[in-house]
């Protein structure tokens, strides 16, 4: 009996280490899909900022703040419910010119804490536009004249997405303390059958 015992003990852990390892990768599976706005984006305006991801997220423990380029930091209040979709308003104010930074933490549905942030460039409509032409006057040349009536382009504020910076904080999956708690329970439960048949 004490050898079936053994060889009982010893199948079952190598069971609950197996699957304990697979089951540990699960816990990186929610990934951001989109934002607003994009990584790389230049906006000339900007009143809401959202982030999508591939599953459900918890409605607890969640941020998202702007930094400026001058460092001032700014915590978004976010809208409720949050879905697979976080969202918040951005206060007017908020956005300087030049690089700003979108960060996020987010708790994903099994508990895990995850972390990145979005860089874009607000250009601000005043600064975006062409600089003030040069009044006509009698002296002034015709190609003068037609280089100042031209107008500069716009920054564009929808190109292709790129993914963001992004990072998952480590954490034990809820699904290992499952397995070995049965494992546990599977242990008790082989120890007293064996001393039940000594008794015997």
């Amino acid at each position: 009996m004490p050898r079936v015992l053994t060889r009982s003990l010893a199948a079952l852990a190598a069971a609950a280490g197996a699957v304990a390892l697979a089951a540990a990768p699960a816990s990186a599976h929610t990934a951001l899909v989109s934002s607003t706005p994009v990584e790389g984006a230049t906006v000339t305006e900007l009143s809401e900022v959202s982030l999508e991801f591939t599953e459900q997220l918890l409605d607890i423990g969640n941020e998202l703040a702007l930094e400026a380029p001058d460092g001032t930091r700014t915590a978004l209040e976010i809208d409720t419910p949050v879905t697979e979709t976080i969202t918040a308003q951005v206060p007017a104010g908020t956005l300087q010119a030049g690089d700003n930074v979108l960060s996020f933490r987010v708790v994903s549905a099994d508990g895990h804490p995850i972390e990145g942030t979005v860089t874009f460039t607000y250009a601000p409509p005043g600064e975006a536009s062409a600089s003030p032409s040069a009044s006509a006057s009698p002296s002034a040349s015709p190609s003068a004249s037609a280089s100042a009536g031209a107008v500069a382009p716009t920054p564009s504020t929808t190109p292709s997405y790129q993914a963001p910076y992004l990072t998952e904080q480590p954490g034990t999956n809820p699904a290992v303390y499952v397995i070995l708690f049965a494992v546990g329970a599977a242990i008790v439960a082989l120890v007293i059958a064996m001393r039940n048949k000594r008794d015997d």
